[in-house]
């Protein structure tokens, strides 16, 4: 094995990190590593929690429109829905309240479960006959 001398090094400006060099620079590369996985985590919630919201709002607004189609007197007053997603299960009630010759209230309840618990997204709205 050959010894060379340490002033061609000097010279020539080649040296190697040192071991505490390279544990520092590890540590830091351990930190952003968890903290970038720690936003894939969040992103990854935040997807899903908007995509359930997005669906029992698009729900709401479909069953909202058909009441409005056929008109409040030619529905029952009150009904419910269940819909299967590939996501999720989502229950429609719809409740129709006269409140004068001509004017109704409808309000409509979407209900799924997220993350072990029931979320309720409430619609209303008040039509003509």
């Amino acid at each position: 094995m050959k010894h060379y001398d340490r002033r061609i090094f000097k010279k020539l400006n080649i040296f190697g990190f040192s071991l505490v060099e390279v544990i520092i620079a590890s540590a830091i590369l351990a930190m952003a590593s968890v903290s970038v996985f720690q936003l894939f985590i969040f992103a990854t919630r935040s997807t899903k929690t908007i995509y359930n919201h997005s669906t029992a709002l698009n729900l709401a607004v479909v069953s909202m429109d058909q009441i409005a189609a056929a008109g409040p007197t030619n529905c029952p007053p009150f009904s419910s829905s269940d819909y299967s997603m590939e996501r999720n299960k989502f229950k429609v009630e719809s409740k129709i309240i006269k409140l004068s010759n001509d004017l109704y209230q409808v309000e409509i309840k979407v209900i799924y479960k997220e993350t072990g618990r029931d979320v309720e997204l409430p619609l209303s709205m008040i039509m003509e006959e």
